[in-house]
């Protein structure tokens, strides 16, 4: 170990946004140490692939390291900043190509609290990821929000033509599975309901054609693949057609209420009982 000079006037060349020089610096293989007159430890510069450059600088404050700078890919320019603060809390900043970024926010724990990206460089926060107790709480995207409990997913809001409006709502069970999507209309209103079981098959929709708040057609799932059919088609809270279709989509057969009383009066086709 040797020093490269003691209480030094020159002043180093450091990135811009630095300050000057420390008074004095110590150097071993791969490092610099840079100290004030006090003895206390200012920055390090560190050269961990033994290639003769820099690649990383640590400041220091109080004898605890306070910022750390890398450049990756040794083009001169930082692409990994870390920023410690006083209270144990911590950020991350990455830099990307094309101005992408992301920031990553540590609780005083060590935990991850919040994860902000700029995936298209324009300047702006587009993905917000946001933890509590190192679990994942919420993820904010231009398509949509999604919301967790215990780290699965509970709730999504999606708007996928992003035009500002939800045009989705899913719902899922405790243990992550699909249970529940809502369509939406452009007012905000529930225009088809579809259940799901846990292997991720439909089990049935109900749909609101003419946007009154009740279901006038509703579809049932079998497990043999038919899918069965019955349409409220004078919107007056009763059936008046009942259509069961093959796995395929062909029509088996057809039962009409023609007058209204509940009961189905015509049939055609093969009647099968579910």
């Amino acid at each position: 170990m040797r020093f490269a000079g003691i209480f030094a006037v020159a002043l180093l060349l450091l990135p811009a946004g630095f300050a000057p020089a420390a008074e004095w610096v110590q150097e071993s293989p791969g490092q610099k140490a840079y100290y004030d007159d006090r003895g206390q430890l200012e920055r390090v510069e560190l050269d961990a692939d033994g290639d003769g450059r820099f690649e990383v600088e640590e400041r220091y404050r109080h004898q605890r390291r306070s910022e750390r700078r890398e450049d990756l890919d040794g083009d001169g320019r930082w692409e990994r900043h870390y920023l410690w603060h006083e209270d144990g809390t911590a950020v991350l900043t990455e830099q990307g190509r094309k101005g992408k970024l992301q920031k990553t926010f540590y609780g005083a724990d060590g935990t991850v609290a919040r994860i902000e990206k700029d995936g298209d460089g324009d300047g702006q926060t587009d993905s917000v990821w946001e933890y509590s107790a190192g679990l994942l709480q919420r993820v904010s995207k231009p398509r949509g929000v999604w919301h967790y409990k215990n780290g699965k997913p509970s709730r999504a809001e999606l708007d996928e033509d992003r035009n500002g409006r939800t045009e989705r709502i899913e719902y899922y069970r405790e243990a992550g599975s699909l249970a529940k999507v809502e369509e939406l209309s452009s007012a905000g209103k529930v225009k088809c309901t579809w259940t799901y079981g846990t292997d991720g098959k439909p089990l049935r929709a109900e749909e609101d054609t003419d946007g009154d708040g009740r279901s006038d057609r509703l579809r049932r799932f079998h497990s043999n693949g038919t899918l069965e059919q019955t349409v409220d088609a004078d919107h007056n809270g009763t059936p008046e057609i009942r259509e069961l279709f093959s796995a395929s989509g062909r029509l088996i057969s057809r039962e009409e209420d023609l007058d209204g009383d509940g009961v189905f009066d015509l049939r055609t086709g093969k009647i099968a009982n579910h």
